[in-house]
């Protein structure tokens, strides 16, 4: 039988890098591959995602951007899970995503996994990348927003 630390543990040991954010704050981090995830949460009621590819990354734009809610979607506004495409290879830049939320309804911390495909065009490479954000209740009572790069 698995201990619950040992899976705890599994679970940290999965996460490359975290950011955290409180009301009207962002968080940002750069994955492995080197695309630029942000998030922000805006006006108490809306979630905002940017994914910016840097320097040669581009975005597969066949792939898309797949958003979906990771366990209990309770609480977001918008139709989940959701996936964005382009007809071309890649997305033209930086591509921003809107979620609404009921921050009323978010007594139990509620987690948004985005994943996307992370392209090196002069090697045809492309890395699946994952990233997860997630809205909780701080002790204070106020919305805390983590985002963080998960191994695929």
């Amino acid at each position: 039988m698995i201990s619950r630390a040992v899976l705890l543990l599994a679970g940290v040991l999965s996460v490359t890098h975290v950011g955290v954010a409180q009301a009207d704050e962002a968080a940002m981090l750069i994955t492995p591959a080197g695309v630029d995830v942000r998030a922000h949460l805006e006006g108490g009621d809306n979630l905002v995602i940017t994914i910016l590819p840097t320097m040669d990354v581009k975005l597969n734009g066949q792939l898309g951007i797949g958003v979906k809610a990771n366990g209990a979607s309770d609480g977001w506004q918008d139709t989940l899970p959701s996936l964005l495409m382009v007809d071309g290879d890649y997305f033209d830049g930086p591509v921003l995503q809107e979620f609404a939320f009921d921050a009323e309804a978010m007594d139990m911390p509620s987690a948004l996994l985005i994943t996307f495909g992370a392209c090196l065009p002069a090697s045809g490479v492309c890395i699946l990348e994952e990233a997860e954000v997630t809205l909780a209740r701080e002790t204070d009572g106020s919305l805390g927003l983590t985002l963080a790069a998960l191994e695929p």
